[in-house]
Formats: structure tokens, C-alpha cells, sequence
């Protein structure tokens, strides 16, 4: 089965007035030293070995700030030799992935190898585990224990509901005790030491889990309703514990890609064992940006304000695309627009085709101290699955025309190194759009570009790479432009 496409659409004082001034108090102090025998070079010294003592206090009050900013924001890659970072070190994995995922099978170990030594702990290892179709080749493979019960069939036809992809298999009832029990036992068999468990094809609404299906129905036999559908994906989700009661970290790989199906936002509940949403293809999938940016924005603030779990935007690209900048740029801009530490995190699987590990040297920008943000969504039928566009908060927070988004950061790093403001631009229309002054609370003087490739190939990013000047700096279409002071 693949992984859900976004393919799927169903359409900052003055003293007061009674303090003395500087220069009246300095010649009185002037004049009290002399009287008790100081030379006026001795308190001249004294005040610059002061003035030294503050800038090195300052320095080193600076220094101790940065050393607490991540070196990257939170990343989330393939690490498993099938999918991407087969020739990708441990140090490399360790000093650059937050989540590193495996999509190999049981028999995988790279990951968790590159992430655990000991009882250190590098990163958290996050195992594919699909509970909802039986494929042929996709393990784990339940056709040989199930009864017919355990599956779910056509309405009509009473036939199991089929998919061709990946071999070939029929979708499971998770509201069956037996299936969840089976599922379970195969966690903790294989995945008991790992941390996470990236759960694909949770969708919140039949129409999206049905979409690959041959059945052409509505609906199942057993399940009628999207609500029983959720219910189902929770009594799963609750299930799925270590062999020591333990939660897994569990991402569901089924957030809506658009705003006409059921979002099922309350389906990421800690309490039910769900911790993150995923969205595949979004917002880049092989060069083409999403049609629906300003609800994916919508879903990441509702996320980042309603809940206290996170959400993945994961872009896809081809190794080496000739769109390879533009998709990396807009993907960075996404995350700035977004970012709410704890909140998002950057999966930009750009090394399709590649066995490098997909992670990018301006991951390592990390921004601190927002002009603005994204407010909680709202507005009548906002992400209600009825195609309504949300009016007010989320995208509308960061909009400063129509299709374009702006975030300024009053403080940023890169590799914990200070370099003072940024900034990102997204432009989501069809034409070029020249930046007003107006947009930008901030000066900014140069643009952020990519130099190179990934980390492991010897990328990097240049912070004055290219020169702008609000008025005449035009962002390209569906592209975004990063900025420094």
C-alpha cells in the first residue's frame, strides 16, 4: 500500500526628570577623588577595566544563551538502507536527526543502532507499522491468523474490501479485539526497544481510507460512520503498548491534505497514545506546491495552539531535481512560518533515489523570539471538512497579501552561532511578487542562500548570499525567499 499521498482530494527611557546628568555627576567624582588623594588616570583606568568586565559579562551572557538554542530544529529522516541514510554514519545521524525512521521491516536495526548506544540516547527510533491493510508486501502479514471477522467487506457485495497496491491485500476492522491483540504482540515482539511507531493510514474519514480501495463504496459493512472509523484508529492506538504497559511515540501518516474531508484534529490525544500527525507531499511533492497552503498552515497553528502534540510536513523530492532549491526553500519557509518548538517538525525527504541521509544545513537555522505568530484558527466552518478556508487566526495571521506569508524572528542562529534577525517570505501565487516594506517590522539587508546539497554531501547555507532591498527584491512563484539583518 503506499504511503497516503497528498495526491487524495475530494475536492522595545528616557531617565526622570529629578536624576542628575551624567556630565554634572562625573565631575563631582572627579572632584571627590582628587580630594582623597585619587588621580583622575586611576579612575579613567577604573572605568575601562569596568566597561571591559561588562562587555566580557555581556559576551559571556551571550555565549551561555546560545549554547541552550538547539543546533537544528527538530528533523525527522530514513534511516533504515531502503528507503535513505544507508551510507549515512551514526555521528552524522546523531548529530543531526531528531526522529529517525525505519521503513524496512522487523529485520531493520540501522536506525536504532545509529540512535541508542547504551543507555544513551541520540534520537528516537520510529518503526512503519501500517494496522490497516494487509498487504503482501508489507509485513506484518495477518491473512494467515485471521478469521473472516477480522476483515472488513463491501456493503453490497459482503466481498472483503481489496487494494492492489504493494501485492495485493484486504483492510482490517481494528474495532475487532483480536486484530488489535495482533498487532500488539507484533510491536512488542519487534519494536519493543524502539521509541515510536509512525502509524500509516489512521485517516479520519472513510473516504480517505477507502480511496485506494476497488470496492467503490461510501462505507463498510461494520463501519458506517467517520466518527466509528476514528473510534476504531483510537481502540487501536490505546492498544499498542510495550511488553511493560509503556506508550510508544505514535505519529499518524493521515492528516488530511485538503479542507473537504473530515480532519479528525482530535484524534492526536497523548492520552490515547497519539502524539503527531504526518502529512506526506506537503507542502512540496516533486516540485509541485500544495493547492491548499494556507489549510495546511491552519492545521500546523491548530496543532501548535489546541494540542501538545506536533505535526511532520514531509516534502518529497527526487535526489538532485532541478527544482531541488525551490522545494528546499519553500519547505524551510513552512517550517519558519510555523515554528512552535515542540510543536513541528522538518521532514524535507529530498534524497528520493539516494542512499544519503535527507537532512539540510538550514535545518540548523534556528529562530527565537517571533515578531508574530500564527493565532488559533477560527472562523465558521474552519477546518470542518466542508472546503470552508478559516478566516481568522492561522494562515490570516502571517498573510500579507493575498497567497503570500510573512514571519520575522527578532533573534536567530545558525549552528548556535548568533547572526541577529530573519525572516521568510512565501509565495504561494502563480506570478512574482515584489516585497513591501510595509510587510516587515524589521531590516533586512541580505538573503539566505543554499550552497550545495545535504549536510552529508558538504551543503551549507550562505547568510548573505544574496543581496535585498524591500521595494524591488521579488519573490518567484510558488517559491520563498529567507532573510538576514
Amino acid at each position: 500500500m503506499p504511503r497516503l499521498s497528498s495526491s487524495f482530494v475530494v475536492r522595545r527611557t528616557s531617565a526622570p526628570a529629578s536624576a542628575p546628568r551624567a556630565g554634572a555627576l562625573l565631575r563631582w567624582l572627579a572632584a571627590a577623588v582628587a580630594c582623597i588623594g585619587i588621580g583622575t588616570g586611576a579612575l579613567a583606568g577604573s572605568a575601562s577595566a569596568g566597561a571591559g568586565a561588562r562587555t566580557v559579562q555581556a559576551r559571556s551572557a551571550r555565549a551561555a544563551k546560545a549554547a541552550r538554542v538547539p543546533a537544528h530544529i527538530a528533523t525527522w529522516a530514513f534511516d533504515d538502507a531502503c528507503n535513505g541514510g544507508g551510507t549515512a554514519s551514526a555521528s552524522l545521524v546523531r548529530t543531526w536527526l531528531s526522529y529517525a525512521e525505519a521503513d524496512c521491516g522487523p529485520t531493520s536495526s540501522k536506525a536504532r543502532a545509529d540512535c541508542h548506544a547504551g543507555r544513551t540516547h541520540f534520537c528516537d527510533v520510529m518503526q512503519y507499522l501500517d494496522t490497516d491493510w494487509d498487504l503482501a508486501q508489507q509485513p506484518p502479514i495477518i491473512a494467515d491468523s485471521a478469521s473472516e471477522s477480522w476483515w472488513l467487506h463491501a456493503p453490497r457485495t459482503g466481498q472483503r474490501i481489496f487494494s492492489p497496491s504493494a501485492g495485493g491485500g484486504y483492510l482490517d476492522d481494528q474495532a475487532i479485539p483480536a486484530v488489535r491483540t495482533f498487532y500488539t504482540a507484533f510491536a512488542r515482539r519487534y519494536y519493543n526497544s524502539d521509541d515510536g511507531l509512525l502509524m500509516d493510514w489512521q485517516s479520519p474519514s472513510l473516504s480517505q481510507e477507502l480511496y485506494y480501495s476497488n470496492c467503490g463504496c461510501a462505507k463498510t459493512a461494520e463501519i458506517h460512520s467517520d466518527i466509528a472509523l476514528r473510534r476504531a484508529h483510537q481502540a487501536m492506538a490505546a492498544a499498542l503498548t510495550r511488553r511493560n504497559g509503556s506508550r510508544f511515540i505514535q505519529a499518524d501518516n493521515t492528516l488530511p491534505p485538503n479542507p473537504y474531508t473530515a480532519q479528525g484534529l482530535g484524534m492526536l490525544n497523548r492520552s490515547l497514545g497519539v502524539d503527531a500527525w504526518v502529512v506526506e507531499g506537503e507542502p512540496e511533492s516533486f516540485g509541485t506546491l500544495d493547492p491548499y497552503y494556507s489549510t495546511l498552515l491552519d492545521q500546523i497553528a491548530y496543532i501548535a495552539t489546541r494540542t501538545h502534540g506536533f505535526i511532520v510536513p514531509m516534502s518529497r523530492a527526487v535526489a538532485g531535481a532541478s527544482y531541488a532549491t525551490q522545494t528546499r526553500q519553500v519547505q524551510e519557509g513552512t517550517m519558519l512560518l510555523g515554528f512552535s518548538p515542540g510543536h513541528i517538525v522538518d521532514w524535507a525527504d529530498f534524497e528520493q533515489g539516494s542512499s544519503n541521509l535527507a537532512v539540510w544545513p538550514e535545518e540548523s537555522i534556528y529562530p527565537t523570539r517571533p515578531v508574530e505568530s500564527m493565532a488559533e484558527p477560527g472562523g465558521r466552518g474552519c477546518l470542518a471538512g466542508t472546503g470552508t478556508v478559516c478566516t481568522r487566526g492561522g494562515h490570516t495571521s502571517v498573510q500579507v497579501a493575498p497567497g503570500v506569508y510573512r514571519r520575522e524572528f527578532r533573534a536567530c542562529y545558525l549552528k548556535r552561532i548568533a547572526f541577529g534577525p530573519c525572516a521568510t517570505i512565501v509565495n504561494t501565487t502563480g506570478g512574482w511578487v515584489t516585497v513591501r516594506s510595509s510587510w516587515l517590522k524589521r531590516r533586512y539587508r541580505s538573503q539566505i542562500t543554499l550552497v550545495g546539497g545535504d549536510v552529508q554531501s558538504g551543503g551549507s547555507v550562505d547568510l548573505g548570499g544574496a543581496s535585498f532591498r524591500a521595494g524591488s527584491t521579488a519573490v518567484a512563484p510558488q517559491d520563498a525567499i529567507l532573510l538576514s539583518h
